[in-house]
């Protein structure tokens, strides 16, 4: 079953769908999925909706969301900051916390989603978090992605497009500051931490998971051989859902 309905961010409508296999466990055991840079709440490939349609099957509830300026959400791509995307996923985790009440709650975060899932890893009770391909740092992550001439003019206070997508000049403001450290501020988190991430990952190098795991005392990663960051194979993609529906049943059962 799905429920689409839209929450209010920074003054914009935020489209989100709330999907379970049955109303006896609508709500019970929460996943919610945190979007990439200029992602969606389908990701690439539709992993994330091939996902959802695998956890909702062990009895999950999935919450899946497009933060504003993103998908079907209002907002245009000067909504995309690091910080706004906070501030918006906020609010689908209160709403979930206040509305649901879930017996059972966890994060699941895709790239920079992993920044963002890291810095509010405090803000309600999870059960834990899985990570795919995480930003573990968010100046040098996208200098590497952006390249030098594109990043250097985004800190000169420019719009740059990036293929195809503008990125905004306020994406760039304080992309060095601490408040925006994942690694720091998933440091003290002591609920599992799952990752997973492919060793072929150009645009988020796979040692960028390998510092979680030596951060979070506990955490446990999985490496897919020879994966892009977009999982841009079928067989990939079937490797990251293997793990992904392991990792959830880690984090979740009791």
């Amino acid at each position: 079953m799905i429920e689409a309905f839209t929450l209010k961010s920074r003054g914009k409508d935020m489209v989100c769908l709330l999907e379970y296999a049955d109303p006896s466990v609508r709500g019970k055991k929460v996943i919610l999925y945190k979007h990439g840079f200029f992602g969606n709440k389908i990701t690439p490939h539709r992993i994330m909706v091939a996902a959802s349609h695998r956890l909702q099957q062990e009895g999950y509830t999935i919450c899946r969301f497009d933060c504003v300026g993103a998908g079907d959400s209002e907002g245009d791509s000067h909504y995309t900051t690091i910080y706004g995307e906070i501030e918006d996923t906020k609010v689908v985790l209160h709403w979930i916390e206040e509305q649901l009440k879930p017996e059972k709650f966890m994060i699941l975060g895709y790239s920079m989603g992993a920044i963002v899932t890291s810095v509010l890893c405090g803000e309600v009770p999870l059960e834990g978090i899985l990570l795919w391909s995480p930003c573990s740092e968010p100046y040098s992550n996208f200098r590497h992605l952006l390249g030098q001439e594109i990043f250097e003019e985004g800190l000169r206070g420019n719009d740059v497009d990036f293929m195809g997508d503008l990125v905004p000049h306020e994406f760039f403001v304080g992309l060095d500051a601490p408040e925006i450290d994942p690694l720091a501020a998933i440091r003290d988190f002591r609920k599992p931490l799952r990752l997973i991430q492919g060793d072929g990952d150009k645009d988020v190098p796979v040692y960028n998971s390998g510092r979680y795991e030596e951060t979070v005392p506990g955490a446990i990663r999985h490496v897919v051989p020879g994966a892009t960051h977009g999982y841009d194979k079928v067989s990939w993609q079937e490797e990251l859902l293997e793990y992904t529906m392991r990792y959830v049943k880690d984090i979740m059962e009791d």
